[in-house]
């Protein structure tokens, strides 16, 4: 299980036992580093059939490709600033959408890039994993 801490630039994972909902401790998976230039963070992610972990870079015009080790597989580079969220879709889940940030974004960011706010797609080689369906326990 992965938990993005957006505005501390920190990916954490966890044990998870899909079949009890048991959770183990936290650690720090993926940690990255701001620069002055590049204030890229993780923020929005999905999970490939290869257990690779693709995370929307906000303030970073890029999506990245984590492997299962936590190192950068690949950089996919949007024609936006604010990515915010990534998820696979299609009838064989080889599409990854892409949600955007509009709000917030200052005047001058929005003439430079008139598509901020947008849903763009790609298409991917590895398909992403079914998203599980949630359902309150009563």
């Amino acid at each position: 299980m992965y938990h993005s801490d957006t505005p501390n630039f920190t990916i954490y994972r966890s044990p998870y036992e899909l079949s009890t909902g048991a959770y183990g401790e936290r650690e720090v998976w993926v940690l990255v580093e701001p620069a002055t230039d590049d204030r890229g963070r993780p923020d929005g992610a999905a999970v490939d059939a290869d257990g690779y972990y693709w995370s929307a870079f906000y303030e970073g015009a890029r999506i990245v490709r984590f492997a299962p080790d936590g190192q950068v597989d690949a950089v996919y580079p949007l024609p936006v600033r604010c990515s915010t969220m990534c998820a696979f879709g299609g009838d064989d889940l080889r599409t990854l959408y892409i949600t955007t940030a509009r709000a917030g974004r200052s005047d001058e960011e929005l003439q430079r890039e008139p598509l901020a706010g947008g849903l763009f797609a790609m298409r991917t080689s590895v398909p992403g994993l079914p998203e599980a369906r949630w359902r309150a326990s009563n």
